[in-house]
Formats: structure tokens, C-alpha cells, sequence
């Protein structure tokens, strides 16, 4: 795994508002959540929604087409929604004003 440089910068993120990032191929959902930012994989395991246009609920992110729900910071699936299953969940550095994520 290595770092890899995000177009997005920390000024432009803000709270609760959720972002796609393609990053060697591979399209991720960026966001914040409590002043920290996370990276997911941005395709919904059951019928590939893009979760890059979801929306947060608590401490989950949900697909806007089946309303599948995953932890933020884990990508885990939450079990009351059982037609989704675990997303990779990556590390994001902060440095400055710039955003890597670990992939």
C-alpha cells in the first residue's frame, strides 16, 4: 500500500458532505465526519450504488438506492441491512491542506 495524493483538499471538505475520488482506478467516497476524514470504497455491494452521492446517518453512510448502511470508519455493513456486505475502509493522512489516503 502506498500514499496516494487526493484532488480534494481539507479546506474544501466540509462536515457531513460527501465527496467521489477515483484514485488509481478506483472510485472512493471521501468525507468528514466529526472533524476527521475517512475513505471507502464508493461502490455499494449490492447492485454497485454509488455511494459517493449518499448521504450520512450517525456514524453510517447510505446508499442512496437500497439504503444499504455502512460504518464510516470501518466499512463495515451494518447487520439490519443484510443485502450489503463489508467495503474496504482506507487510511487518510492530513498534512497541511493536503489529503492522502493509504491504498
Amino acid at each position: 500500500m502506498a500514499l496516494q495524493k487526493l484532488n480534494i483538499t481539507l479546506d474544501r471538505l466540509k462536515e457531513g458532505m460527501v465527496t467521489g475520488e477515483e484514485v488509481n482506478g478506483k472510485m472512493l467516497v471521501v468525507l468528514m465526519l466529526q472533524g476527521r476524514v475517512y475513505a471507502l470504497d464508493a461502490v455499494c455491494t449490492h447492485e454497485g450504488g454509488p455511494l459517493n452521492e449518499g448521504s450520512i446517518d450517525g456514524n453510517e453512510i447510505i446508499c442512496p438506492w437500497h439504503s444499504g448502511a455502512y460504518n464510516i470508519a470501518t466499512g463495515k455493513a451494518n447487520e439490519n441491512t443484510p443485502w450489503v456486505s463489508d467495503i474496504n475502509s482506507y487510511r487518510v493522512e492530513v498534512n497541511g491542506n493536503e489529503l492522502s489516503v493509504e491504498i
